[in-house]
């Protein structure tokens, strides 16, 4: 059955209740239509009833028209509707398989996420981490997993990177596909795909690299050459690898080698290093006692070089000292910790070490310190955690590697018994003797405690530094009572750093509220009892309102009483937006009193940018109105829609 003449019906409907209905008796086209619908009419009431609803239409008086072409254009709609069909011409086949599966999604649904992962521009990370977050199964789906694997070559670095990322959470389901049309002489991409296969696989994926190993050029050879070091039984090979490669491809040898153990590899490095010490950096990955014996052997060499010159380190000097010392990080043979304890013999002349004019590092002694510390963070050992206690304890107990010390007990300590033996020096009193010591323990505190945060979605302490890895331990509540009544809360000898607030990125706050907002765990009722009243506090003495204001409700606490307070104390109007935010955020965990109760306070206050204040004017009254009516917390949309 030919339907043409509905669907002709049907547009000059639709194009007669856009025009109006005092041109129907003129409009031919419409009577054409009709004409041409007759056929059908006799073969279907359906369509009769529609024939004879245009000879109405057509025949009625202009007061009626609009009622009818309504009435009519709705049964025309319908019976369209019921006669729309789907698909292709062609015979159907099985997806081919590995290229992804089936998911029984809409296109409409994962459209922004195709987008998103094939174009250019703004926002598109945003939208990709949001999908994956919210529906970890699109990107499974046939026609999600290749945009995400050909979205290794995106542009935008971080883009690319992120689909790394993902393909090594979806894992195995992805080989297939990444093996497929791999090109060993393509670009990044390729490259990519390579580092992939070889994450997912491990040592497994060998039979694959060496088959493409051969084709592979540049970067991907690269990519190809380091994915072998996963593989213990690739130690020959990759042996003569670092013979007949150059360049990248070298390197990638060397890192690969890097992972194997073994008394030829051993011969090797140790052959390497005094030729080329640039290669240290590579060992930085080994777990080796060998390679930690190494490590300590040309580490040594260096500072001996440095204390041996003239006292002033150059650039140059300063590069090299870094290879070495982030080569040590973490290493524990009894070789390196004795190198560790003559870095703490020679630490007066260590100290005099001074940089070269313009230099932008660290000085010598404070990187040192730095590497030791980063090799707690890093792999928390008993020797390494030990050797801190012991150049602490040699020291008199003073300043001097307290931070180390106290980061080790932490790690490897009952909770108790580390806040008993450590929290004296974290002072809640100026002494009134050797006051200058006492604040420079303080602060090695301090440092330690900053290494440690929060991290609620894991329910457990990570310690910032490499992976952020996570560590199994508790930490005492005292220590929250004792920062928050501590006598020193900002450095005294430089400018304190600024950091994002940990809940909300608009306003910074000093390092001390830092440390102080990582370490609660807002499980815990009674710590969070604790520093309700503290931020409050500080909320006024800063005048930062929002972002203490996300801290308080975070910690189970309310900012009603003191946002007004904030607000004036503000050296700059704050955004509507941002407040519009805060009580959205609050209104999903404060009653409905208290939301009220903080409109009135910011619109008493004033701390709006002039430009927000007229809207604000406008939409504090319409909220409150809604909330005493039982309604919803407002959209921005509704805020938006008030502005004079």
């Amino acid at each position: 059955m030919d339907l043409q003449p509905l669907y002709d019906v049907k547009e000059r409907l639709e194009h007669a209740a856009i025009a109006g209905t005092g041109l129907l008796g003129e409009d031919f086209r419409l009577k054409r239509s009709a004409e041409a619908l007759k056929p059908l009419a006799a073969a279907s009431p359906v369509f009769a009833k529609i024939s004879a609803g245009l000879d109405a239409l057509l025949d009625a008086p202009a007061e009626e028209r609009g009622r009818r072409l309504l009435s009519l254009l709705a049964l025309v709609d319908a019976v369209a509707y019921t006669q729309g069909t789907t698909g292709l011409a062609g015979e159907m086949a099985p997806l081919r398989a590995g290229g992804g599966t089936y998911c029984q999604i809409s296109y409409g649904q994962i459209q922004p996420l195709l987008t998103a992962l094939t174009t250019t521009g703004g926002g598109r990370m945003e939208i990709v981490q949001s999908a994956w977050e919210a529906h970890p199964e699109f990107f499974r789906d046939y026609r999600v997993l290749p945009a995400v694997i050909a979205g290794l070559g995106d542009g935008y670095g971080e883009m690319a990177d992120q689909n790394a990322k993902i393909l090594r959470e979806i894992g195995p389901a992805a080989l297939p596909l990444l093996k497929r049309d791999f090109d060993g002489g393509g670009k990044k991409d390729m490259a990519r795909r390579a580092e992939m296969i070889a994450a997912i696989e491990g040592a497994e994926a060998t039979p694959w690299l060496l088959s493409v190993l051969p084709e592979c050029k540049k970067d991907v050879r690269a990519a190809v050459i380091e994915g072998l070091g996963a593989n213990p039984n690739n130690t020959n090979l990759l042996l003569d690898l670092t013979k007949s490669e150059r360049g990248k491809c070298r390197e990638a040898a060397l890192d690969a080698l890097s992972l194997q153990d073994g008394e030829a590899v051993k011969a090797f490095w140790t052959e390497e290093l005094p030729k080329r010490g640039e290669s240290v950096s590579f060992l930085a990955k080994s777990e080796t006692q060998w390679a930690s014996d190494l490590v300590a052997r040309g580490f040594r060499a260096c500072l001996e070089d440095l204390l041996a010159g003239s006292g002033m380190v150059t650039e140059a000097q300063h590069a090299e000292l870094r290879r070495w010392g982030e080569a040590a990080v973490g290493k524990d043979s009894p070789a390196m910790l004795d190198l560790w304890r003559w870095v703490d013999d020679r630490a007066r002349d260590i100290a005099k070490l001074k940089n070269q004019a313009g230099l932008r590092c660290l000085p010598v002694d404070q990187a040192l310190s730095g590497y030791l510390m980063m090799g707690i963070c890093r792999r928390d050992t008993p020797a390494l955690c030990a050797l801190c206690t012991e150049l602490w304890e040699k020291n008199g107990k003073t300043a001097r590697c307290l931070s180390h010390a106290l980061l080790a007990a932490i790690l490897t300590r009952p909770a108790a018994e580390v806040y008993n033996r450590f929290s004296p020096y974290l002072r809640t009193k100026k002494p009134l003797l050797a006051v200058e010591e006492a604040r420079a323990a303080h602060q090695e505190v301090l440092q330690a405690l900053r290494r440690l945060y929060w991290h609620e979605e894991t329910g457990c302490y990570k310690l910032y530094h490499f992976t952020s890895r996570p560590v199994d331990i508790t930490i005492d509540r005292r220590w929250i009572a004792r920062l928050i009544d501590a006598e020193w809360k900002a450095p005294a000898d430089r400018r304190e750093q600024q950091y994002y607030m940990p809940f909300n990125g608009v306003e910074p706050i000093g390092e001390f509220d830092k440390i102080l907002l990582d370490l609660i765990n807002p499980g815990d009722s009674e710590a969070c009892a604790l520093v309700v009243p503290y931020l409050r506090q500080r909320m006024v003495e800063t005048g930062k309102w929002s972002g203490f204001s996300f801290a308080l409700l975070k910690f189970h606490g309310s900012p009603v009483g003191v946002l007004g307070k904030s607000m004036r104390a503000s050296k700059k109007g704050g955004y509507l937006y941002h407040l519009w935010h805060l009580l959205q955020e609050a209104a999903k965990v404060l009653p409905k009193e208290d939301i009220i109760a903080l409109l009135r306070e910011a619109d008493k206050a004033g701390g709006l940018r002039p430009e927000d204040t007229p809207l604000s004017k406008a939409a504090f009254p319409y909220t409150i109105a809604a909330l005493e009516e039982g309604r919803p917390f407002p959209d921005w949309s509704e805020w938006w829609a008030l502005r004079p």
